[in-house]
């Protein structure tokens, strides 16, 4: 059974974007809802929600989060919780209140922005979510009671089981999709059964038995014997129990021995025990050094997964298109050989650099959202200046490198222009270009991509 509340509705949502779950109690500042019993009632009829709220039991809460994020016409909703749970801080986007619309206006605008196919593919699930949801962070959870100790609950429910995910986000890290936020925790695991639930113990270090004992002893310089101080003991005074000598004084009849420790099985006196960790699943013992040991961390998305999700695509080997980008080492290849053409047809080229010199300080500034919106824009301006004919590749995170074959530095005059338009149009959103020309061809060497970064450092802006 569903009802409506409605007190205002917020701009260009519908009666479907705003769905609340659990026991209602209408404010004010609320916008119009749609009330479900719970999160079945909701799928049951194949609704899907931008905002969802859960006012919900502690434990019912978390199975419904979890329920929502298996989902797949809800694992994207921007899901609120009216109270914090186990599972809220990893599957849920944070406690709703009356600041609740600012998040959500972004998570709306970055959804809308979305170009990548993520439905049959989970590592492009996994980055969409990262992308339309604010600072969102893949964080682990503590699991003690399992002996993987760790896993991340918003993988579960994308179907990843636990012990596979670590290696998953490690895959999708080396592909440079996600990087790590932040070191966890460091566990370490048996290299038999790999569980985690591991007991350290001291052992002795003759023959590894825990029957160990700290113990006072003695050590009498007359006959040199060691022992237990209990044994040297006579009424009040001290004797050898081995050469029956009187010890008076410390340092001339006797000392203590440093080895303070005593081992019951093979009665060895030792300084430091031996650590060695036995699993209490498989019960083997291992030294520390045996043990594997693995990082856990926090992920957050990177450029180029933001990059991805936004374009749809990765870059290409192969510049299919106008505008189309190929790899450094494709470009540095093509450079190098057109380079040989100009010098044997006493050809001339042109290339190109354009920098963005401010993209870390113009997002902070706009916010993602926005700010990416125009980086777009201005990536679709770049193009009206490409030719067909030319060739381009990223050769850092903020700079467009471009190859002009057959173009002299007096032909770049129509280029130059675009560009300062370029320029002048970015000056209202405060995004810097530099703008710098070399020409072909030149004494590159063995090397091409240290010869062009010499020469872009050396080259003024235009």
């Amino acid at each position: 059974m569903t009802s409506i509340h409605s007190t205002s509705v917020a701009s260009n949502c519908y009666l479907s974007d705003f769905v609340w779950v659990g026991s209602y109690r209408e404010l004010s500042w609320h916008p119009e809802f749609e009330e479900f019993n719970s999160v079945e009632e909701l799928l049951e009829q194949g609704r899907s929600a931008e905002l969802i709220v859960l006012s919900l039991q502690a434990e019912e809460q978390d199975r419904c989060l979890r329920v929502l994020r298996k989902n797949d016409s809800t694992f994207l909703s921007h899901i609120l919780v009216c109270h914090e749970s186990a599972l809220s801080p990893y599957l849920a986007n944070g406690l709703w209140d009356a600041g609740y619309d600012e998040n959500f206006q972004i998570y709306q605008l970055k959804k809308q922005q979305i170009k990548l196919d993520y439905h049959d593919d989970l590592r492009y699930k996994l980055l969409t979510y990262l992308w339309c949801h604010q600072d969102a962070i893949l964080e682990p959870h503590s699991v003690p009671e399992k002996s993987y100790l760790y896993d991340y609950p918003l993988l579960r429910c994308f179907g990843i089981n636990p012990e596979e995910s670590f290696t998953w986000l490690g895959d999708l890290q080396k592909s440079q999709l996600i990087e790590k936020a932040e070191l966890s925790n460091r566990l370490r695991f048996c290299p038999g059964c790999h569980s985690g639930h591991l007991n350290y113990i001291d052992v002795c270090p003759q023959c590894h038995s825990i029957d160990t004992e700290q113990q006072s002893s003695l050590h009498c310089f007359n006959c040199g014997h060691v022992g237990a101080q209990a044994s040297f003991r006579k009424l009040n005074t001290l004797c050898c129990p081995n050469c029956l000598q009187n010890l008076r004084h410390i340092g001339v009849d006797y000392d203590r021995p440093i080895e303070n420790q005593h081992c019951n099985s093979c009665q060895t006196l030792f300084v430091d025990a031996v650590v060695e960790a036995k699993c209490l699943h498989c019960q083997l013992s291992s030294k520390l050094d045996d043990l594997h040991v693995r990082n856990v961390y926090s992920f957050k998305l990177a450029i180029p997964g933001r990059t991805l999700v936004r374009q749809g695509r990765s870059q290409s080997w192969f510049a299919l298109e106008p505008g189309e980008q190929m790899t450094s080492a494709q470009f540095y290849w093509l450079l190098d050989w057109q380079n040989k053409l100009a010098k044997r047809h006493h050809q001339t080229h042109s290339i190109l650099s354009i920098q963005m010199l401010n993209v870390d300080e113009f997002l902070a500034t706009e916010g993602e959202a926005k700010g990416f919106a125009q980086l777009d824009a201005l990536q679709e301006r770049l193009r009206s200046v490409i030719r067909v004919t030319d060739a381009c590749s990223n050769y850092t995170r903020d700079g467009l490198l471009m190859l002009l074959p057959m173009t002299e530095m007096s032909q770049l005059k129509s280029i130059y222009n675009k560009l300062f338009d370029l320029k002048e149009l970015q000056s209202a959103s405060k995004i810097e270009l530099s703008v710098k020309a070399l020409t072909l061809p030149a004494d590159i060497g063995e090397n091409v991509g240290e010869w062009l970064t010499d020469q872009l450092v050396k080259a003024k802006s235009i």
